[in-house]
């Protein structure tokens, strides 16, 4: 082969066959850069990852402390409330240790609850309020941004607003003592075990029946074709000891409940919370919304006759007299102690049977 032939071979052959001398060369150019490339693809992977859990937890970290914030918020608006009704109480008692008598009654019940959206809708309405911003209020619990905002400029008193401060509370105070304490049920029991006729005898269950007596109530429970002896029984049943039913008939008392699901006993134990009631058969939902409010898991099963509704008072007197009023009677019972209550306080039976006969 001659010299000119062996320059144009060389000149014409393609660079991407092996043969060619420049194959090795390019070859180790590219393994580099794919190395290289790879490389910045780690790399770029690696800073996406990076980045999005930096930002992620910095989000986490945000939500969290905004919940904190409120949490905060919420806890000390409600301690508002409660500093608030004691101050009030501390004034009552210091009112009372001076002698200054009480004509209508403690003071904390002659101050309405402490509605701060509505003090904000009375303090920039001038002592009128809009009845859409009623009922706004009412859907969101607390009025808009721009009332909220004017009832600060509108409520100065020297450098600070009276109702300057983010959020709003409601505080109302009630006496626990004016409720029939369920949680005594069964206490006259002979070591917790209740039968039909040391019920009947039980003053807590006297007094909730008493509660669920008169004609209105005589009628509603026709109606529904429910046992009020019954339906105290099962209160009973719920708290006491045994697993035997306190009604004339007897039987397990966890039978009641075998028919839910899912099926579930009977506590044989205390009152947690008044929603626990609602797991009782017969109370879980006419019965306890029609009665629950006269209801309570504290006190001593005494009634405060100063702070007792209207309700609580027929039941004292039904259960107090005999043979109970009409209902005729007792409306006048009732119309005349809320215009003198102290009627009813010295030597309460005595005085209520004299009362029911005259």
């Amino acid at each position: 082969m001659t010299p000119l032939r062996v320059i144009w071979r060389f000149l014409t052959l393609p660079r991407g066959l092996r043969g060619h001398p420049f194959y090795g060369a390019a070859r180790r150019r590219g393994s580099r850069r794919g190395v290289a490339l790879l490389m910045a693809i780690t790399t770029i992977a690696f800073m996406t990852i990076l980045v999005t859990e930096i930002n992620y937890t910095a989000r986490v970290r945000l939500v969290m402390s905004a919940h904190g914030r409120d949490e905060a918020a919420a806890y000390w608006l409600a301690r508002s409330g409660v500093g608030l009704y004691q101050l009030i109480l501390i004034a009552d008692r210091q009112m009372a240790d001076q002698g200054i008598p009480s004509t209508f009654g403690a003071l904390w019940q002659l101050i309405p609850p402490i509605n701060t959206p509505l003090m904000r809708m009375l303090l920039v309405g001038g002592g009128s309020v809009d009845e859409d911003e009623v009922k706004a209020m009412a859907q969101a619990g607390q009025v808009s941004d721009e009332l909220a905002e004017e009832s600060r400029e509108e409520s100065r008193f020297a450098d600070k607003g009276f109702l300057d401060f983010e959020g709003d509370f409601y505080a109302e105070i009630t006496d626990e003592e004016q409720k029939i304490n369920v949680s005594m049920l069964g206490k006259t029991c002979d070591g917790g075990v209740c039968s039909f006729a040391t019920l009947q005898q039980d003053p807590m269950a006297q007094a909730l029946f008493g509660l669920m007596s008169g004609q209105e109530n005589d009628q509603w429970f026709y109606e529904r074709n429910l046992d009020r002896w019954e339906l105290i029984a099962n209160l009973t049943d719920w708290i006491d000891l045994d697993t035997t039913r306190c009604t004339a008939q007897g039987g397990y008392e966890d039978s009641l409940y075998q028919r839910f699901e899912p099926p579930y006993l009977s506590k044989n134990g205390p009152f947690d919370t008044m929603e626990e009631i609602r797991l009782v058969e017969g109370w879980q939902d006419d019965v306890m919304d029609r009665f629950g409010a006269n209801l309570t898991l504290y006190g001593d099963g005494k009634i405060n006759l100063l702070t007792a509704s209207p309700e609580m008072l027929e039941m004292l007197i039904r259960t107090n007299v005999t043979p109970p009023p009409s209902d005729e009677v007792l409306d006048l019972l009732i119309q005349q102690w809320e215009f003198d209550s102290s009627i009813l306080i010295p030597s309460k039976t005595q005085r209520l049977r004299r009362l029911a006969h005259d």
